[in-house]
This record gives C-alpha cells, structure tokens and sequence, in this order.
C-alpha cells in the first residue's frame, strides 16, 4: 500500500504544468516538487539513529554533537514564512475537508475514519488535473495536493494513517503561515520513539532529516548557494547499501567530517533560547519538544562551551489548547544569537574533556544517557 501511494503521489507532482506550481505557491511548499524527486536511504537514516540521544535532542558523531535546528529546515524549504502554525483543537474536521476540498458533507466523511485521512483516496479523487480552466476545481485540487505532500513529506505519522489535524496546518498555510518548526517538532520525537524501537517508522519528515544529515556528514557534495530545485542533482560522495556499513562508517568518522558552517547556511540570526527555559520549545500535532542550543553552539558560528552542570532536560509535553496564547508568545520572543565571522573549528581542552566524556555513554546507550550531565574536566 505505501509504495502503490507513493507511486501515484510521484506521478501527480510529475503532471503539474509551470502553472499549476506557480499557483500552489501560496502554500510555501514548491520546494517538496524537487526533494521529493530525492529518494529516501532507509539503511543511512537508520543507523543515524543509533546516534541520536532522545533525552539531550543531539546526535553524536566523531565525538561532536549537531542537531536539526528550525533555521536548517526553513532553509531546506526555502520557506519565508514567519507566524508559525499552532494545533487548533477544534471540532468539524469533516465539515472542514467539504470546504477546502468542495466535497459534499458524504464524500468528506467518507475520507476520515477514527481520526485519520485517507490520503490514498484523495490522490484518486483529484490526481487527474480535469477541466483546467475551471478554477474551482483547480483550488480544491491545490488544497487535496498540500494535504498528501504534508502527510507523505513533512508530517509524516509514525504508524499508519494521516491524522486529520493535518486539515488545519493546510488552512494555516494558505494563511502565510509556516509548518516548519511543526514539522521539526514531528521529526525529533520521531527519532525518539524510532530510537526507542517504539516504531519501525520515522515521524516528522525524513526528507528534510536526510537532506540535512547528508550536508552535515559531507555525504553529497556541497554547494555555494542552496537551492532546492538543485539538490536532486548534486553528486552522492559516499555510497552504501546496509546499515551496518553505515553505521560503521559512522563510528569512524572525525570531527573535522562535520560540515559545521554548511556554504549556503549564511544567517543572519539563529533562535537560541526562551524566557525562562533553557531550549527551544517546538509544537507539534499534539506536543510539545525541545532542543538545546547550547550544546552545538558550534552550528551557530559560535565557539563551543561546555553547558551549565546539573542540567535538567525537559521531556515531551501534551499540548494544552488553553496554553495556545502562551505558546505563540513564547515563539514570538524567544532569543536570537547572531553567528560570529571571528568562528573557530578548534575547540578546547575544557571542551574536549566533556565531548569526550559525553561519547563514552556510547550510540547504543544513548537513551540511558542522565539527564543530569556528568563533568570530568581538565584544568586549564
């Protein structure tokens, strides 16, 4: 089934004429016509994750620590979108679908089944572009189209099935909205649980995660300037079949293999922190996560220190539709660090003895890692 539904999603995208894209760039979601054409490497992304920690949101790799931030994925996309979209906990999906889809309240019904769309059935509702010039047709056709391309590339559910929440992250978007910090909240509890072997799936968008994994590691080649449309062409460096080979090569990697200021991520600023809260809160479909800035400082242009003792990690909290306001507010204002041009790759001894130590939990134990960071450092 999933391959018979990525088949026809891949034909749909192929179909669409200059006009057609050019019209569903209201969506901010053109940059998924070229990375979808990049094929998923199940045996990289796989052994990666026996290098994610769930409880400090980084990977290990060459004793180093890097993670996905909300800046790589906004890039990746090519997304301009400021205002971020926030689960609306509301109630008349179906009714909802109708509208954005022009289904009658029967056939709108007939897609959603405990809680989940039927992806499959809108590719075959509205695969087939119709009457052109009916530009009825064509707007309901663009919102079934950013439905499928959000459940199959960035929303992606761990286990079967699309939840109907994805409904209103469309309607956001067509608003200007962004799903880009959504879509890297979906993707880190998504390699918790596939770290945890909760799943045998990867939540979030797998896309974007190998996309910015493969620059990171210098797997591709890189590039001056970053540009979706360009992606599917730049040349693999390292080629593999099975995760074990993977996940050596991995274990054998060097720091200095770590891409950390990546050609074409030239920012101006970086989100680093909240009000009160030691990392990034991210909102999902249903929850909220973080990430930890200040543990890969280096991704930010800034020379590495070694964070704060006794830190407390915060895990994975259900979001509440009264705590709505609070969240958008704490998006809105949380602090921005701007990368310095004074960078440097070499880090200190201070710096080393705690990577080092850090490395010794190993990637197979990483989940058993303390929420409260253990330092054995050296004087210097």
């Amino acid at each position: 089934m999933e391959a018979f539904l990525v088949e026809n999603l891949t034909s749909w995208i192929a179909s669409l004429d200059g006009s057609e894209k050019l019209n569903f760039r209201g969506f901010g979601l053109n940059a998924l016509f070229t990375l979808s054409r990049t094929p998923l490497h199940l045996p990289f992304l796989h052994a990666t994750t026996r290098f994610w920690n769930p409880v400090t949101h980084v990977f290990s790799f060459g004793g180093q620590e890097v993670c996905p931030t909300f800046e790589d994925f906004q890039v990746l996309m090519e997304s301009e979108g400021l205002e971020e979209i926030l689960p609306q906990f509301r109630f008349g999906h179906a009714q909802a679908l109708g509208r954005m889809c022009g289904l009658t309240a029967h056939d709108a019904r007939s897609l959603i089944c405990n809680g989940e769309l039927g992806i499959l059935g809108l590719i075959q509702r509205f695969s087939d572009a119709g009457d052109r010039s009916n530009h009825y047709w064509q707007g309901f056709r663009q919102h079934a189209l950013c439905l499928c391309l959000l459940s199959h590339f960035l929303l992606s559910p761990g286990f079967s099935g699309s939840g109907i929440r994805l409904i209103e992250v469309a309607q956001g978007l067509r608003e200007g909205k962004s799903c880009i910090a959504m879509t890297l909240a979906e993707t880190l509890m998504g390699l918790d649980a596939f770290h945890r072997r909760e799943t045998t799936r990867f939540a979030g968008s797998p896309l974007l995660l190998q996309v910015w994994l493969m620059d990171k590691l210098q797997v591709v080649d890189s590039c001056p300037a970053y540009s979706a449309r360009d992606y599917f062409f730049r040349q693999r460096l390292v080629g593999a079949l099975d995760e074990r080979w993977w996940f050596d090569w991995m274990c054998n990697l060097s720091a200095d293999r770590i891409a950390w200021r990546c050609p074409w991520l030239n920012l101006p600023t970086m989100s680093y922190s909240m009000s009160r809260l030691i990392g990034i809160q991210l909102v999902g479909l249903t929850y909220c996560v973080f990430y930890f800035p200040f543990r890969f400082l280096r991704q930010f242009g800034h020379d590495q220190i070694c964070p704060p003792e006794g830190i407390e990690y915060p895990a994975a909290f259900p979001v509440r539709g009264a705590q709505l306001a609070r969240y958008a507010t704490a998006w809105r204002t949380r602090e921005l660090l701007a990368p310095t041009p004074a960078f440097s790759c070499t880090l200190s001894d201070e710096c080393l003895d705690w990577l080092n130590e850090e490395a010794q939990v190993g990637p197979s134990l990483a989940s058993e890692a303390s929420t409260s960071s253990r330092r054995g450092r050296r004087d210097t």
